[in-house]
């Protein structure tokens, strides 16, 4: 049998419930569905850390962000660190990146024979509008007067969280047409590349599409594809968490200040706007499966549909990512294997989308990827049934931050979720949520006596992987960000 072709598909900042297939009663998204029906979807698939590059930087290298180096945003990655597209190039594939990556150096090709790229369209953080190809195509298409410069546009909106503009900063002006937006774009790139591609060599192509990230607005006709009226805000909107020390310390102010600001019909404008954009990827993502279906490719290739990390879109009154919760930690991961026949699985297994790294490299028949280093497991045990689980933990873990005595941590089994703050040297704060709870991550069960032994157990081991991962930070870490935010 020939080598699979695999298309992994990723969008960024998208909620892990937040499509049809993942029980949304509102949004729908026939096409990314699809994948789901034609093979497995996975309910609880965390990310291995809940911000941008280091989640990327971890299913492309098979270690946490601390392993490979890559601890936050626009910091690059460990010397010599020998990444899952070098690996898939050694097995004869042809490897393609159409959208965003989010390595730096920019101008490295990180295992990719060919890059289209649109890490981001503004210039405030590192310059990525510099090494944007979106960004130099739409200066020759519709910018190509001169008269309006688009990165300046794409910059004021970027730039609204200076002035705490919170409003702009999440739904953007939308100066775009639905012609001119990066999603169609990503998808043209991608298609242009199976066209053209040497048909007798397997491909791995990495759609990356940069929204459903704020902001949020799409271009119409998909801002008015759902009503803000039909939009139901997250069941922890409202919750009292003035008895959990870690959202106290990271999050409590930002709710508040956002509670202040929007009413409730803004976020479920905002929410709207939101899921008017993942209707819009859906719509395209449904271009590039009818290409596969169309060319004889659907049954050979390796379909992958997962996110970098999810958003609160209003849970505890708050947007964005960078948290704990499964709000910002959970994120969609449907699976369709090739060669097979059987589908429209769900696994519930806890899972991991660093495991995607050994996944991959399974499925391409690279025999040798499992090292002592490798932090990553294979998901391929699960495409059969009977599952063979046994080499899977069926726990989970995730980090964030770029000093080990202020970061956040997070453990997750089967039924309980433990997270870590770390405070120097300060007692570590500490959440435990039972997470089979009607309205999970709101009840606080830390201190209380009956959940004692489940406290202590799961402390100990969040605390061991925690030390584990402080050994492996990188001694140098050489952030190229003019600003953060």
């Amino acid at each position: 049998m020939n080598k699979p072709n695999i298309l992994f598909i990723m969008t960024d900042q998208h909620r892990f419930d937040r499509l049809s297939c993942t029980g949304d009663p509102v949004l729908r998204t026939p096409h990314i569905d699809s994948i789901a029906t034609c093979g497995i979807r996975f309910s609880n698939a965390y990310t291995p850390s809940p911000i941008c590059a280091p989640a990327r930087a971890a299913i492309k290298s098979g270690m946490y962000p601390p392993g490979c180096g890559v601890v936050e945003n626009w910091v690059p990655f460990k010397n010599n660190c020998e990444l899952l597209t070098h690996r898939l190039q050694q097995n004869g594939y042809q490897t393609v990146i159409c959208g965003k990556l989010h390595f730096v150096p920019h101008q490295e090709l990180f295992g990719f024979h060919y890059k289209r790229m649109n890490d981001a369209p503004y210039s405030i953080y590192a310059d990525e509008d510099q090494y944007s190809d979106y960004i130099a195509w739409l200066k020759q298409t519709a910018y190509k007067t001169g008269s309006i410069d688009p990165v300046a546009l794409f910059d004021g909106d970027e730039c609204a969280f200076l002035d705490e503009n919170w409003y702009r900063f999440i739904m953007g002006s939308n100066f775009r047409n639905e012609a001119e937006h990066d999603i169609p774009w990503v998808t043209n790139e991608s298609l242009q590349f199976l066209r053209t591609r040497d048909k007798d060599t397997p491909f791995f192509l990495f759609t990356s599409f940069f929204g459903p990230h704020q902001p949020f607005e799409p271009p119409a006709p998909w801002n008015v594809t759902y009503a803000p009226g039909s939009i139901s805000l997250p069941p922890q909107f409202g919750a009292d968490m003035q008895h959990n020390p870690i959202f106290q310390h990271t999050c409590a102010s930002r709710a508040i200040q956002f509670r202040k600001l929007f009413d409730i019909r803004t976020y479920q404008e905002m929410i709207a706007a939101y899921y008017g954009q993942i209707a819009m990827i859906d719509h395209y993502v449904g271009q590039l499966l009818e290409y596969l279906k169309s060319e004889g490719l659907w049954e050979k290739t390796l379909i992958i549909f997962t996110s970098d990390h999810g958003d609160h879109n209003g849970a505890y009154g708050l947007f964005f990512k960078g948290d704990m919760y499964d709000s910002c930690c959970k994120v969609p991961l449907l699976i369709k294997p090739p060669y097979v026949s059987k589908g429209g699985i769900q696994r519930d297994i806890v899972v991991n989308t660093l495991d995607l790294y050994g996944t991959i490299l399974d499925t391409a028949g690279d025999l040798s990827w499992k090292q002592p280093h490798i932090e990553a497991q294979s998901l391929v045990p699960l495409f059969t049934d009977p599952i063979e689980k046994d080499e899977l933990a069926g726990s989970t873990f995730s980090i964030i931050g770029r000093n080990p005595q202020t970061n956040l941590t997070m453990l997750r089994n089967e039924r309980f979720k433990l997270i870590r703050l770390a405070r120097g040297d300060d007692e570590p704060l500490y959440e435990l949520y039972d997470m089979s709870e009607n309205c999970v991550e709101v009840r606080n069960l830390f201190e209380q006596p009956a959940y004692q032994t489940t406290a202590g157990r799961l402390k100990a081991e969040l605390d061991a992987w925690w030390t584990r991962q402080s050994l492996n930070y990188p001694e140098d870490i050489k952030s190229i960000a003019k600003i953060n935010r």
